[in-house]
């Protein structure tokens, strides 16, 4: 299994799940070694390659504006003297949007006002006195009137002024509203250009102070995600520290180094539980894994196929210490699921090469699988988490494991 992943440099993400973070950083310093290997070997087929010929060079350039001193010319923003800074410049152009916007509305309300007083003007129109009866009612008393009274009647009418005098009185009067509506207009088109501004800058005031707090929140957020990320950074540096410190030391104190590879299986991974059944009953039976060591039954820690969560579901209520032997269907292999303090364990056991030993590099390697359970119940899985094989986790009945139906006599 091991063999495999170091040739493919590649681990299967279901696999990866099953170890725990001490295996995984054993793993990747096996995988790093593997990469420095196979990079020596490139540098030295490179160092032996002929030199690349050099590029001929590109005609084509680049070439800068110079001032008048030489160097290249350059204009920053603000530095000139008839420069705006940038808050002239936004405030501009807020202010030109505020007229724009007054205008506009200015415009609406004297065409609104225009046609009020049209309005007006033609219901005043309908209510005059109509002129023309007036003439001749006036026509039909001066017939029955005499000549004194009709002498005395005109001695009592005004002058009437002339035509010119009219056109000059009515055009000074016309000039002077015209001047009035637009003196009107101007100060209703200030008024509301000012409104308008004011209202604009304070909007943009309340939105900035409503992100200036946004950022304040986001920076807290974000320095106590940071003080997280440092703490899990720091953990996982010390664990693989452990690692690759326990490494080095099973480099040196291993007793028995791993046998070479005797049985491959058609595939790194099984491809099914029924896979996994079958390889288990042809080649791991007649090796009387899963059975008590010198004797003719099944091992109370043996619980066959079953999945991970079932597993820790069984050892919830268990004291640490307790342990479970099931099959695996991530690897040609078993899991030991172990109870530790705050969770469960799980750590992998390799039986593709015709031993069993824990998944990873100079470990030590078994006969047996019962062999490999009693040396753990003295000796700790790792040398970091101290784990001991204590108390084996009985199954829920009496009946062996699927397994084994139809194999053994009742």
């Amino acid at each position: 299994m091991l063999q495999q992943i170091l040739k493919d440099m590649y681990v299967d993400p279901e696999l990866l799940a099953e170890l725990d973070e001490t295996q995984k950083q054993t793993l990747f310093c096996r995988m790093r070694e593997e990469q420095v290997r196979r990079w020596s070997v490139w540098d030295k087929t490179e160092s032996i390659k002929p030199a690349y010929p050099k590029r001929q060079k590109n005609s084509k350039k680049v070439q800068w504006m110079l001032d008048t001193n030489g160097n290249p010319w350059t204009w920053i923003m603000g530095e000139h003297k008839d420069d705006k800074t940038i808050e002239q410049i936004i405030e501009e152009e807020a202010r030109e949007a505020a007229r724009i916007q007054a205008e506009h509305e200015t415009e609406q309300l004297r065409l609104k006002v225009e046609s009020e007083l049209m309005a007006m003007l033609e219901n005043k129109a309908k209510t005059q006195f109509n002129p023309s009866e007036n003439k001749y009612s006036h026509a039909t008393e001066e017939i029955y009137c005499s000549v004194e009274e009709l002498n005395a009647r005109n001695a009592r009418k005004p002058c009437v002024a002339t035509q010119p005098m009219r056109g000059a009185l009515k055009e000074l009067s016309f000039n002077k509203v015209s001047e009035r509506v637009r003196n009107w207009e101007h100060r209703v088109m200030e008024e509301r250009t000012s409104e308008i501004y004011n209202k604009m800058k304070n909007k943009k005031e309340e939105e900035e102070r409503q992100a200036e707090e946004a950022d304040k929140k986001q920076e807290i957020v974000w320095r106590e995600q940071k003080q997280k990320a440092k703490e899990v950074e720091l953990q996982i540096r010390q664990i693989a520290r452990q690692a690759r410190e326990e490494h080095r030391r099973s480099l040196l104190n291993t007793s028995e180094k791993p046998s070479n590879v005797v049985f491959v299986p058609n595939s790194s991974k099984p491809p099914s539980k029924k896979a996994v059944v079958e390889w288990f009953r042809a080649k791991e039976i007649p090796r009387r894994a899963g059975f008590e060591k010198d004797k003719n039954a099944i091992a109370t820690w043996f619980h066959g196929l079953i999945t991970r969560q079932e597993a820790e579901i069984l050892l919830i209520n268990e004291p640490v210490g307790s342990f479970l032997v099931r099959l695996s269907e991530r690897i040609w292999g078993y899991a030991i699921t172990y109870k530790d303090h705050d969770c469960c364990k799980h750590y992998l056991v390799d039986a593709s090469n015709g031993h069993y030993q824990f998944l990873g590099t100079n470990q030590i390697s078994h006969n047996t699988l019962s062999e490999l359970v009693s040396y753990h119940r003295n000796m700790p899985i790792t040398k970091t988490g101290e784990e001991l094989l204590l108390r084996p986790c009985n199954r829920t009945t009496n009946f062996p494991p699927l397994v084994f139906q139809g194999l053994l006599k009742t």
